[in-house]
């Protein structure tokens, strides 16, 4: 059976093929603009970040009896104000003394502590009085590497403190030797994990006074929900999700259970979630950071 349909004589024109759609300038604008676009966040940061961490370790060096004395102060006092003295009539709790019990809420409390002040108010005074973060983005590095490095030198003084009242842990009988490293590491994040939420407040605050919003409503309540200084089973049945959905209380029970060697399969989801929601608040810091030091 043969087709109807004439075959095209060769001498017949070939009509071209349709062209494609002109791209308006507007959209072909924004499509060079995207390719030519920088990286973002965590993705920009290359090692120029530890040009700054080195930048605040020399101030630190150079004024550390001022910046590490008055801050070892308060551990201590809650030492010696929960641990020897309501420790003195609570007989156990846990199955452990109140000393042994309360010790990991104070070394973690510390650390976030030592990471949330040092990337909320010594972030914005360099930010805002000293133009550092400005001098600094005049030169190649960038926002995210100056973001960076704010946040590993809130979690360093939060490694600093943590080190010095393990000391004082370790000579009351209350760390294992063999776990202070592990110890340190924990605290070193958890400073990463709070330095970066600092800075990402920092980073949409305009004065100062804004910060009371944050560690009077965030800070200092999660303090008493995750289990610092009580345990978490004398929180009401409604607000143990709440507890559990705040990192602070896997940093607290890892600690814990590392000190009294009651570490069991929960350490794993739970190290996961702390790492997990470190490197997101870190992601939106560098982001948010770039838009305030940028615009």
């Amino acid at each position: 059976m043969t087709s109807s349909a004439t075959p095209p004589h060769p001498s017949w024109p070939v009509p071209p093929p349709p062209a494609p759609p002109e791209r308006e300038p507007a959209e072909e604008r924004a499509a060079v603009e995207f390719a030519l676009r920088p990286p973002r966040g965590l993705t920009a940061v290359g090692r120029r970040f530890l040009q700054v961490w080195y930048r605040d370790a020399y101030v630190f060096r150079r004024l550390w009896k001022t910046n590490l004395l008055p801050p070892l102060i308060e551990p201590y006092l809650y030492l010696l104000a929960l641990g020897l003295g309501v420790g003195f009539y609570i007989s156990t709790i846990d199955g452990v003394d109140y000393l042994s019990f309360v010790a990991p809420g104070i070394l973690v409390t510390t650390s976030i502590l030592q990471a949330t002040f040092e990337c909320t108010y010594g972030s914005y005074f360099r930010m805002a009085f000293q133009s550092t973060f400005d001098a600094i983005v005049a030169t190649p590095v960038n926002p995210e590497e100056v973001s960076l490095g704010e946040i590993c030198w809130g979690a360093t003084r939060s490694l600093i403190n943590a080190g010095a009242l393990t000391v004082t842990l370790v000579i009351l009988g209350r760390v294992p030797l063999l776990w202070i490293p592990v110890i340190l590491a924990l605290q070193f994040v958890a400073g990463l994990h709070f330095g970066a939420l600092s800075l990402l407040i920092t980073s949409r605050v305009r004065q100062t006074e804004y910060f009371n919003f944050f560690l009077s409503g965030v800070v200092f309540p999660v303090q008493m929900l995750t289990g610092a200084f009580f345990p978490l089973s004398r929180i009401p049945d409604i607000l143990q999700p709440v507890a559990w959905a705040v990192p602070l209380t896997s940093m607290i029970d890892l600690t814990r259970g590392i000190m009294l060697d009651r570490l069991d399969w929960t350490a794993l989801p739970q190290l996961a979630y702390v790492l997990a929601t470190t490197v997101l608040f870190a992601e939106l810091a560098l982001r948010s950071m770039r838009r305030r030091l940028i615009a």
